[in-house]
């Protein structure tokens, strides 16, 4: 499994990630006026499953790209939810060997790139690690616009693939107005901290549930837990298995 960490024993998740047994998640907290932007499908028994995640780590684009897939192929929702990893880093951003060392060897990359090569996507490591908390919140403007996961994956795309500054204002505007969205709205969403309170409200929620490490996916109201990008085959087989319970209820 993959994953970026800060300092999360993963036991902590799998201890009680179990298809049987009682849930240990607590509700995560409502979100008036905040639409889903996969929803349910009609008819017949559906999954939603809770994306935690940051786009400044490498698995979490490669893991939602994983489930994305499977959304396609089973009545699952998709429900992105923030996650800062780096909340310390500064406007602009700091160079990613300055924040990270030499923790991660040259082969770690070698695989990170092969396995967005196997989704299809497109991925360079770029030099800088920038805040993200502006880019949480104007995700969650755009999923208030219906345009939520155009956002997502433009996000994704703009740092992995163009090293862009996506802490950076006029870059969210630039980005957001290619995936059909007012940029001046946006810009004073952001100025007005519109989003602020309820980026910080969801991060609080997922650290009391012991995340430190992303991507997590929690599936139906903590049914089951995955940490990390698994390979496509995990996840369809938990979505699977919960579907079928979720049928037999």
């Amino acid at each position: 499994m993959d994953s970026w960490s800060l300092g999360f024993d993963e036991k902590d998740v799998e201890s009680y990630a179990g298809l049987g047994g009682e849930r240990p998640w607590t509700p995560a907290p409502a979100s008036p006026g905040q639409r889903s932007r996969q929803e349910l499908p009609a008819g017949g028994h559906a999954l939603r499953v809770r994306i935690i995640a940051d786009y400044i780590c490498p698995w979490c684009y490669i893991g939602q790209e994983r489930v994305e897939r499977l959304a396609r192929e089973l009545p699952i929702a998709l429900e992105p939810w923030p996650y800062e990893l780096m909340p310390q880093l500064p406007p602009g951003g700091l160079p990613r060997e300055l924040v990270l060392g030499r923790r991660y060897p040259r082969q770690y990359y070698e695989r990170l790139r092969e396995q967005a090569r196997q989704e299809g996507i497109p991925l360079e490591v770029p030099e800088r690690l920038y805040n993200t908390h502006l880019a949480h919140e104007a995700a969650m403007f755009a999923e208030a616009e219906g345009k939520g996961w155009e956002l997502h994956r433009a996000l994704y795309r703009a740092y992995w693939a163009e090293a862009r500054d996506i802490g950076d204002r006029d870059v969210l505007c630039r980005l957001a107005e290619e995936c059909g969205l007012d940029a001046d709205s946006l810009d004073r969403a952001l100025a007005e901290g519109r989003y602020r309170e309820e980026v910080d409200r969801r991060q609080a929620w997922a650290r009391g549930q012991g995340i430190a490490g992303v991507p997590t996916f929690i599936f139906g109201d903590g049914l089951f837990a995955l940490v990390g990008a698994q390979e496509y085959g995990v996840f369809q087989d938990v979505a699977r298995r919960l579907l079928a319970r979720l049928a037999r209820e």
